[in-house]
């Protein structure tokens, strides 16, 4: 059964136990990727990692964004910090 807070298409973590067996006392040592099976009729997978899933590293689209945000209010207090000079009318 899937929990109802179960979000679409993120990863379903768990553990077990087999016959007050882990994994690590089966000598299943490598970690990483150890298998991939179909679900039959269907699109769906099952993968077998062992050991801690793989952290998600952040792209450099929000760093671009917040220099280019940075350098925008920097201008814009720039320009707003001058003081607006009129040159005298003849």
């Amino acid at each position: 059964m899937i929990d109802p807070a179960y979000i679409s298409n993120s990863p379903i973590v768990s553990s077990a136990t087999f016959n007050s067996q882990t994994l690590a006392t089966l000598n299943f040592t490598t970690t990483g990727l150890i298998g991939t099976w179909s679900l039959t009729g269907t699109s769906e997978t099952i993968q077998v990692i062992i050991g801690a899933p793989a952290a998600a590293v952040p792209g450099p689209l929000p760093l671009l964004g917040a220099g280019a945000a940075f350098g925008w209010s920097r201008r814009l207090r720039k320009r707003i910090a001058t003081p607006l000079i009129t040159p005298p009318q003849a």
